[in-house]
């Protein structure tokens, strides 16, 4: 079975929720779910007529409110507590005294497990629509007593309808008055628009509406509307609700009142377009989901990271005692050395896996780009994988065409590629399976296939088995170890080489299959030699080169000087820059390999040093660290340095490096 990746990068999700957040232009605020107020956005801030943000943080949101809306507030904290969404109507004066009042709506934000939740509170400030509710409610019942016959009433009225029209026009809500229509059993089944405010074609879309129906222009209307303004209609109760519309595409605020008596039909809506506030709402919650599920994963993987490098480290550290017990017991000692550098190899190649994820993430890995023939990428592929194929026991099949596949790649990188996938078929294929590696030319592609009759990858699995941090179906007693980035590697390499990967499985139990497409180099040429041939051995008769040593890890220091001892070397150790020059003036090396990440003075400082010192300008200096990147080598070119090897350095290496002098 293989090992997906994760998804989007944390830090990225976090920046968009919080820019979205400031963004939203009503007040919105973040709370503990206690009702502590963690966060408000500037909009807010400003409405609230707060010049100092530092005093929101720790104060209860409660504190804000008059002692007559508590209550109020209190509910609808315990109805977000308990999932609901809360929601409130009430007055409360800014910071400096300023009447208003607010449209409140409070929810809960989802978390991951082990994730505290949050409340999410939406205040919109409607104290301009409150006062022309009620300036028009007045206008109406004025218009409804108002006594036709007498000149001052007449008067009266046409003052009044001159405010109600300038409101009714002005207001930045939607406003319409309809006529509710009904069957013959007095079941409402459409309404009939009669008036409506220039604003009401902007939050609905709809043009020319007066006189015509909304199931004329909306034919796909679900019947919520019609119940409710029916209701609203017979019973005279005004209600106010979010809803939303999806034949119009949209969600609404609404308030709805009858106009007029019991014998009146006609229903004033006052309402807003709300779409944009409930998709914001959605992205927040989506967003606060997708910083649960990264935190998840993180907390995960670095769990499985300690838990990975523990497992080489049991066996060095039992390889240790055994060394100690076994004497001279040359055979034992054999034993313990092979198991060694098994459990060391295994956590370098979990360190460099590491390394390119975060070069490749950082856009520092750089392809050393070359024109070879796709059979010796293979070869040296299998050449890795086939310790852990022949260890479970597994039929190996090798399909190559004799024709040339030449293409241009980094054979080193492609040749990786290829040993994680035979290393996940043979890690998550049971003892004594089948694992097949071809290759063939498909058009201006060379494709690449592995198949194995393991596991296989469940079908909601297959999606997301790219994914990092991710590794599916892995349990307690068959875990097969790796950090759950090998596929995600996989996905990235290919594609710097403008290739593609995918993977299909039957299911559980059904084996998998994994197909990489590379295009292929214009025309064919001699192939490259392969990646990973071995370095010259030196001869141990080294005639006496003299090598300093520099290192701040003992340990380090003194096993790399007794390995150098022993392939015919003189050699020396220094533990800090200070001792390497007064060593090296004295012992005259020929080369100093140096650490750089030294206390008091640096492996850079140390270079430069030797390199001003009289009589030490030509020693070969050699850079031994953990970092690996072009910057890092760029860096110590500039520093004087030779070389630059990335620790762990294999001993090969460092053979072929002293043989070329």
């Amino acid at each position: 079975m293989q090992e997906p990746r994760d998804t989007m990068p944390a830090q990225d999700a976090v920046s968009f929720g919080w820019a979205l957040f400031e963004a939203i232009p009503d007040c919105v605020k973040l709370l503990d779910t206690d009702g502590t107020i963690l966060a408000m956005n500037c909009n807010g801030r400003s409405a609230m007529e707060i010049d100092d943000a530092e005093l929101l943080h720790g104060q209860p949101w409660m504190a804000f409110w008059p002692a007559a809306s508590h209550d109020a507030v209190r509910a609808a904290l315990e109805t977000a507590r308990a999932g609901g969404t809360g929601h409130l109507v009430a007055a409360c004066p800014t910071a400096k005294g300023t009447p208003k009042w607010w449209d409140v709506m409070v929810t809960r934000t989802a978390s991951g497990d082990g994730l505290r939740a949050h409340l999410l509170v939406i205040s919109r400030d409607i104290t301009q629509q409150r006062n022309a509710s009620e300036e028009r409610e007045q206008l109406l019942h004025q218009l409804q007593a108002a006594n036709i016959e007498s000149r001052r009433v007449v008067e009266q009225l046409r003052a009044s309808e001159e405010r109600y029209r300038t409101l009714f026009d002005s207001v930045d809500e939607g406003f319409c008055i309809f006529e509710m229509l009904f069957d013959d059993a007095n079941r409402p089944i459409d309404y009939r628009f009669l008036e409506m405010n220039p604003t009401f074609q902007a939050h609905t879309g709809l043009k020319d509406a007066v006189g015509r129906t909304a199931r004329e222009m909306l034919p796909g209307l679900d019947d919520f509307w019609f119940d409710t303004y029916g209701r609203v209609a017979l019973t005279g109760e005004p209600v106010r609700f979010e809803n939303e519309a999806p034949a119009m595409n949209r969600w609404f605020d609404v308030y709805a009142t009858r106009i007029g008596g019991a014998d009146s039909r006609k229903v004033g809506l006052l309402f807003n377009d709300i779409s944009a506030r409930k998709q914001s709402e959605s992205t927040l919650r989506r967003l606060a989901d997708d910083l649960a599920e990264a935190d998840r994963r993180k907390t995960e993987f670095l769990a499985t990271l300690a838990h990975e490098l523990r497992n080489p480290l049991a066996p060095i550290r039992n390889g240790l005692s055994v060394m100690r017990m076994s004497g001279d017991n040359p055979a034992a000692m054999a034993k313990v050395r092979d198991m060694m550098e098994r459990q060391v190899g295994h956590m370098v190649r979990l360190i460099d896996d590491l390394l390119d994820i975060a070069r490749i993430s950082g856009g520092k890995l750089e392809l050393k780009r070359q024109r070879t023939d796709l059979a010796a990428i293979l070869a040296s592929a299998v050449e890795t994988s086939m310790p852990l194929i022949e260890a479970g026991q597994h039929a190996f099949t090798l399909d190559v065409p004799d024709a040339v596949l030449p293409v241009d790649a980094d054979a080193t990188r492609i040749a990786q590629v290829v040993a994680n996938l035979l290393n996940n078929a043979a890690k998550y294929t049971p003892p004594g399976g089948q694992i097949a590696l071809s290759a063939q030319r498909d058009g201006l592609d060379a494709v690449i296939t592995v198949r194995d009759s393991g596991v296989g990858i469940a079908a909601d699995a297959l999606a997301g088995v790219f994914e990092m941090f991710s590794q599916i179906g892995r349990t307690v007693d068959r875990s097969q170890g790796g950090l759950g980035i090998g596929l995600s590697l996989v996905r990235r390499l290919v594609e710097m080489h403008g290739g593609s990967v995918a993977a299909t499985s039957a299911g559980a139990n059904a084996g998998s299959i994994f197909t990489v497409r590379l295009p292929l180099a214009a025309e064919a040429v001699q192939a490259a030699p392969a990646p990973g041939e071995p370095a010259p051995a030196l001869d141990n008769a080294a005639g006496g080169l003299k090598v300093l040593v520099v290192d701040d890890n003992v340990d380090a220091a003194v096993t790399l000087s007794m390995i150098l001892e022993m392939s015919g070397y003189t050699a020396k150790v220094a533990h800090d820059g200070y001792e390497a020059l007064a060593v090296a003036q004295t012992f005259g090396p020929r080369v100093a390999f140096l650490d750089i990440g030294m206390p008091g003075m640096s492996g850079y400082e140390t270079a430069r040093a030797i390199r001003a010192t009289p009589g030490l300008e030509d020693i070969v200096l050699v850079a031994l660290t953990g970092w690996g990147a072009e910057s890092d080598r760029q860096r110590s070119n500039e520093a004087g340095f030779d070389h630059h090897l990335t620790k762990p350095v294999q001993l090969d290496v460092v053979e072929a490096l002293l043989a070329g002098l």
